[in-house]
């Protein structure tokens, strides 16, 4: 079965939500957005905005063009 796009973007937050030990509610106090809303835009990873992606991509030490182009 092939994953997703949205998919494999979700299993690389995920991931290094898991390797830096980092909780979506502490993922939504850095984005300054309510959990509830940290956890649509993680189940539909289309719906971050750029920035949003940037800020995550940063503070979780993603590369925003291997999240955006999935070439991890």
């Amino acid at each position: 079965m092939c994953m997703t796009l949205n998919e494999k973007r979700q299993s690389i937050i995920g991931f290094a939500m898991y390797e830096k030990k980092i909780s979506k509610l502490q993922l939504a106090k850095m984005l300054k957005v309510s959990y509830p809303t940290m956890l649509s835009k993680l189940k539909d990873t289309g719906s971050l905005k750029l920035s949003e992606a940037d800020n995550i991509c940063d503070y979780l030490n993603i590369s925003l063009n291997e999240l955006i182009t999935l070439n991890r």
